[in-house]
């Protein structure tokens, strides 16, 4: 039961990034009031929540119309999950962001927190019959009440551990991430070859 929610919740947790994702937060939010900061905290979480939830339960269906199989897909979101971690670790920052224009929940929900690897995860993960939509659901609930919890506490973190430290851990998380991608590549192989 924990080694299942585990199974759900480390993938998860190493795409959503909460602590990657922190000093863009930080450095977004600088000018807003607490209140402001709080707001765009929690718009950015609920977003990000609904869409990924949707696309855990409609994200099939899509499939079946444009006739899109579940190795495809693993194949294809493997590749962009390895794409972004290659980004990630050879680009200072996040991947095609420019933070100075960042404002509001859109860019910071989408697709900063449900981007295309969180997304082909929560799919991947939920299509697992060992795991299903229940386990995934809970472990996904649990990276968002993790993400809610670490942007409220940015400036303590920040200053307990520092800037450079969250951006050391980042990148410690996105080789994780490639690692995971290479396994969702792989098993989409061989998948689609049948084996």
């Amino acid at each position: 039961m924990i080694r299942t929610f585990l199974i759900a919740f480390i993938p998860l947790f190493v795409t959503i990034d909460p602590f990657g994702l922190l000093p863009i937060y930080i450095s977004i939010t600088q000018q807003m009031s607490k209140p402001q900061r709080q707001k765009t905290c929690f718009q950015a979480v609920f977003t990000a929540a609904i869409i990924t939830l949707l696309f855990m339960f409609l994200g099939q269906e899509i499939f079946n119309c444009i006739h899109i199989t579940e190795a495809d897909f693993r194949i294809a979101g493997g590749l962009i999950l390895l794409i972004l971690a290659m980004l990630d670790l050879l680009i200072p920052g996040k991947p095609a962001v420019h933070e100075d224009e960042m404002v509001g929940m859109v860019p910071l929900a989408m697709p900063l927190i449900a981007g295309p690897g969180t997304l082909t995860t929560v799919l991947v993960l939920a299509g697992n019959p060992a795991i299903g939509y229940a386990w995934t659901a809970l472990a996904l609930a649990a990276n968002f009440a993790l993400l809610l919890a670490v942007m409220l506490l940015s400036g303590s973190i920040a200053r307990v551990l520092g800037m450079n430290t969250l951006r050391a851990f980042s990148k410690l998380v996105m080789v994780l991430l490639a690692a995971i991608a290479v396994n969702f590549i792989r098993v989409g192989i061989m998948q689609a070859l049948g084996k």
